[in-house]
């Protein structure tokens, strides 16, 4: 699990990517801001609803706009299961493990993402420009207990 290194104003964020500031696009960064690791729509839903009424479609097109203004990163899974995170300098490029027992999403360390860059970076002339590293496994939580 990796540490924030600070955080976003959410206001400031949507003002530098040029979108408008919602009560429910602020809702659904504020999420994404102080999260502790990537979060599903669901996740996001359920949190929100207990504050103010959003619908689970409008939460999908926030986020689809996050990610193509580059504020999210979208993260699939094996299981067909999306998580959004904060893509921001507070939260660099890095690889996920996906628990498909408990069906968490964990960060790993940002050098494991680093290192894979530059160990093809001079593959033939290729340049990178973005690296999706997702692992999908059990847990050390859910091993432990024998979980699958």
């Amino acid at each position: 699990m990796i540490k924030k290194i600070g955080q976003c104003n959410s206001l400031q964020v949507l003002k530098d990517a040029k979108l408008s500031r919602t009560s429910q696009r602020v809702a659904v960064l504020d999420m994404l801001i102080n999260a502790e690791r990537p979060l599903t729509v669901i996740q996001i839903f359920r949190n929100i609803n207990f504050h103010q009424k959003i619908h689970k479609v409008t939460i999908y097109r926030i986020l689809s706009s996050f990610v193509a203004k580059d504020i999210a990163r979208g993260i699939p899974t094996d299981e067909g299961i999306n998580y959004y995170e904060m893509a921001c300098r507070h939260n660099p490029v890095h690889a996920h493990f996906y628990c498909k027992s408990c069906k968490k999403m964990f960060c790993l360390d940002p050098a494991t993402s680093s290192r894979a860059i530059e160990l093809f970076a001079d593959l033939n002339g290729f340049k990178i420009e973005a690296l999706s590293l997702n692992i999908t496994g059990v847990c050390s939580n859910c091993n432990k207990g024998g979980s699958l």
